[in-house]
């Protein structure tokens, strides 16, 4: 193996986590060369390698990864280089942890979502600034369409993991999911994140039957979702696409077609709000083929069983899509298949995760996709239908619809309406903590701005505006 010659200090670091692991010199020495072995490596560690490394030595690339991977292994949980008292030499180029792939196996993809939620946890604000990426959804929306993932496999070594726990997961799941709606996820992100690693790390270290995993991967997948939701919400776009992309593929590899067709929905959803946005008419059409093509394809993968709510869900962000790209009659058809798809919802049928897609949601993406097309009083109509019938304690919801509404209203020149909308908006803004929500502000106030002059009460809603941005400044 030979080193990189010593510190002149004992590794007390390696030292400690060799007893935590009631392993001996020899027998990491083994662990490393198996570990060598599988990805074609041969290594000469022994015993006597392994009392240099305790007294201060750095091994040379890769025997500080393998050692940090045989420990991970051995004591269920993410042990990093530095964690072992080494140096971090890794060879620079492609990180193998990115997040925008997808990884060859099952342990790989599990690897990458306890890497990244590591990362997350460490680094609170990780890729923040970061841009998000159109092309990078087409790789795994492809490798989700044409192949078909291996199954989960038992394992027999770790903590024994049971239906139970499953079952804990996706209730801390759910709750979660709530709390975000009712908050906004800048209080709660955090706690999703930590989740997501600890259960990510369960899975792959923990011991269990082959169903119970299946379960398990399920359930992990769907919180891996969650923490990309609610990197969005929080301004990290390019973070939150990280994490969608690992959840798309976790659920395929759980054989869960239904929860992975509501991972394409979720990334054409992202799509097509940064879509949205855009001052250029040619990004707006990049991401409007885009968010179409996700919504088509989880239509697809789910070979015909999707529930009514997701596939109108999925109708519905691909009449959105369209309207982006401007193709008036293939949106309205969207949009209708959308209605007509959940009208065939029936009460106790569908999963639990879907239960947050309400038909107040439903009737709210129409609406912005008939603003899209210039269809602004039916849009004015649906928009105000679906605020009247949130639940109350949706408020992240509510304001957003708030503010669709005001937006709508401005199309159609009636400044009143749209300035009470926007007070509104404005009103629930200060009980969440949403960036997302904040950004939609800002897009309101870039719309008004050109319109101030036509009425007081613009005026006095872009005062209003101005001030709400100022002190949100001075308390981030």
């Amino acid at each position: 193996m030979g080193g990189a010659g010593g510190t002149g200090v004992g590794n007390e670091a390696l030292r400690a986590l060799l007893e935590e692991a009631q392993i001996s010199n020899a027998g990491l020495a083994r662990a490393v060369i198996s570990a060598a072995a599988r990805e074609g490596t041969h290594l000469g560690t022994n015993a006597t390698s392994v009392r240099r490394m305790l007294s201060g030595a750095q091994p040379r690339h890769p025997v500080p990864r393998l050692i940090a991977t045989v420990l991970s292994r051995r004591l269920e949980r993410q042990v990093r280089v530095t964690d072992c008292g080494f140096i971090d030499q890794e060879p620079t180029g492609e990180d193998p942890y990115d997040g925008l792939t997808c990884s060859g196996t099952l342990e790989g993809t599990l690897r990458t979502v306890v890497e990244l939620s590591e990362r997350d946890m460490r680094r609170r604000k990780l890729l923040l600034g970061s841009a998000f990426s159109v092309p990078a959804f087409a790789e795994p929306m492809v490798i989700a369409l044409l192949v078909p993932p291996a199954q989960v496999r038992a394992r027999a070594a770790g903590q024994r993991v049971g239906m139970a726990d499953v079952q804990v997961l996706t209730e801390q799941v759910d709750h979660l999911i709530r709390l975000g709606f009712q908050f906004g996820s800048g209080r709660v992100r955090e706690q999703a994140v930590a989740l997501l690693n600890r259960q990510a790390n369960q899975l792959l270290h923990g011991s269990y039957s082959e169903k119970i995993g299946t379960a398990l991967l399920s359930g992990v997948a769907q919180v891996t979702r969650l923490a990309g939701f609610m990197a969005g919400d929080t301004g990290r776009d390019a973070l939150a696409q990280r994490y969608y992309i690992q959840a798309l593929d976790l659920a395929m590899r759980a054989g869960d077609r239904r929860y992975a067709a509501f991972g394409l929905a979720t990334m054409s959803r992202m799509t097509v709000r940064i879509g949205e946005n855009l001052p250029t008419e040619q990004d707006t059409v990049r991401h409007g083929r885009q968010a179409v093509a996700l919504a088509r394809a989880g239509l697809t993968i789910t070979q015909g069983t999707a529930t009514p709510a997701l596939a109108a869900e999925l109708h519905a962000l691909e009449a959105r899509g369209l309207a982006l790209l401007g193709e008036t009659y293939a949106a309205r058809q969207a949009a209708l298949s959308a209605e007509r798809r959940y009208e065939l919802v029936r009460p106790g049928d569908e999963p639990p995760w879907r239960l947050f897609y309400s038909e107040s949601s439903l009737t709210a993406d129409v609406a912005v996709c008939l603003r899209g097309i210039g269809e602004t009083q039916q849009a004015i109509t649906l928009g105000t239908t679906a605020l009247q019938a949130v639940a109350p304690w949706k408020v992240r919801g509510r304001c957003i619809d708030q503010l669709d509404l005001a937006l709508t209203h401005l199309r159609g020149r009636d400044w009143e309406q749209a300035v009470a909308y926007g007070r509104d908006a404005l009103r629930s803004a200060t009980d969440v903590t949403s960036t997302m929500i904040t950004q939609r502000l800002r897009t309101l106030h870039r719309h008004l701005q050109p319109l101030r002059a036509n009425s007081p009460h613009l005026r006095e809603l872009d005062e209003r505006l101005t001030t709400y941005f100022t002190h949100s400044a001075r308390h981030h």
